[in-house]
């Protein structure tokens, strides 16, 4: 492994100024500047992170929790800030807390080991568990009182949803809920809620979990009492495309069903899914533009990213 002291050694320097370059911490001439680059560029020069940060107690290194990586939104996110950090000459080390406090506090943990520049997270804990830590922090589609967040428009899009229902006959409309401990969910019903309040159309509303445990037949019965169905999101639309599926009840021509987030998947499920389409790779790269920003002791504000709605067979 080639480390400062052969850099110096090849060009002719010493091991200070090497460090002086490469850090940009202090004077060195032009000519200097230059030897020890193409001494680096010769000898393939990897910078050790873990000993940069244990000089300038910070490291090109974000760590990113996300609560479930099977979820397929969540890989569109990452890719958004591991190019971004590329872009910026950073890495990524990336947390799956699979919804448990304990993970979450690990992987916490790992990152202060790393002495990680900043975190990103998807989780709603952290931000309790982040107050003793001086190092920023950007919430990614959860907003907490007190942190800087970036969401997409969680409002707009559940009552995208609901108008598009509404404009495609449905006359009473079941909402279904997401987890109630993540504002992205409580706003997309929120949404809705208040578009069917408006144009007086008849719904009810009801937590997937609730859904998902009733008996087969009890749940066929409940569902027909809708002419739309409003989901959380795009793994949920589908699950419910399946159950119609499996007890014959015709999609869109009984029941309309509209997912939330245009996941890769939704174009090609029968029927195709129509659904609101998100910035999940642009919400991953801002937020790491944010997390620099924050970093850098700029003034930074919380952001909210468009969203539309992708009109397909479902409805």
């Amino acid at each position: 492994m080639v480390t400062i002291k052969d850099l110096a050694k090849e060009s002719c320097v010493s091991v200070a100024t090497v460090s002086r370059v490469l850090n940009s911490s202090g004077y060195a001439s032009r000519d200097v500047k230059r030897r020890v680059l193409e001494a680096a560029a010769k000898l393939d020069y990897k910078p050790n992170e873990v000993a940069r940060a244990l000089n300038t107690s910070r490291s090109n290194i974000v760590g990113v929790l996300v609560p479930d990586i099977t979820n397929p939104y969540f890989p569109k996110v990452i890719r958004g800030i591991e190019d971004a950090a590329i872009r910026n000459n950073y890495r990524v080390i990336i947390g799956n807390t699979d919804h448990d406090a304990e993970k979450e506090m690990k992987y916490l943990e790992i990152f202060r080991q790393n002495n990680c520049a900043g975190i990103i997270s998807a989780t709603w804990s952290v931000s309790r568990e982040h107050r003793a830590d001086s190092r920023p922090l950007v919430l990614l589609d959860r907003v907490v009182e007190n942190h800087i967040s970036i969401e997409s428009d969680n409002l707009k899009g559940g009552r995208l949803q609901a108008e598009h229902l509404i404009e495609s006959g449905a006359d009473k409309v079941l909402v279904v809920k997401g987890s109630s401990d993540y504002s992205s969910f409580n706003n997309r019903a929120l949404g809705a809620e208040e578009s069917l309040k408006a144009h007086k159309t008849g719904y009810d509303t009801l937590p997937y979990a609730h859904l998902e445990q009733m008996p087969d037949e009890a749940r066929e019965n409940f569902m027909l009492k809708f002419g739309g169905i409003i989901c959380p999101n795009d793994v949920t639309a589908c699950k419910v495309l399946k159950f119609l599926a499996t007890r014959n009840i015709p999609v869109p021509g009984r029941v309309k069903v509209v997912g939330y987030d245009n996941l890769d998947f939704s174009e090609y499920v029968h029927p195709g899914l129509t659904t609101i389409e998100q910035p999940a790779y642009d919400l991953g790269s801002n937020a790491f533009d944010l997390l620099m920003a924050l970093a850098a002791g700029e003034a930074v504000e919380s952001r909210i990213m468009d969203v539309k709605l992708i009109r397909r067979q479902s409805t």
